[in-house]
């Protein structure tokens, strides 16, 4: 099950970056969003790079129930 919601995300993730599904598979893997960005769309990319630049920003959006089922469903979440 956890593979099967993992597939939708990456599909919809590369949907909206346009970009290819393995460049995201393979950024995850290596640990490098620039690699997986640098063929996304401007504006999603500067979007997302004032996330990562504003550590409140990022703070708020890793709070939020969306990141936090996400981060539960990739196994990210040792409290249960």
């Amino acid at each position: 099950m956890k593979e099967k919601n993992l597939d939708k995300l990456i599909s919809n993730l590369s949907k909206q970056l346009g970009v290819s599904e393995s460049q995201i598979k393979n950024a995850a893997q290596k640990g490098d969003v620039n690699d997986m960005l640098k063929n996304a769309d401007s504006n999603q990319t500067d979007k997302i790079k004032s996330v990562l630049n504003d550590p409140e920003k990022t703070k708020e959006i890793l709070n939020s129930p969306q990141a936090q089922a996400l981060i539960k469903l990739l196994g990210g979440d040792n409290k249960n």
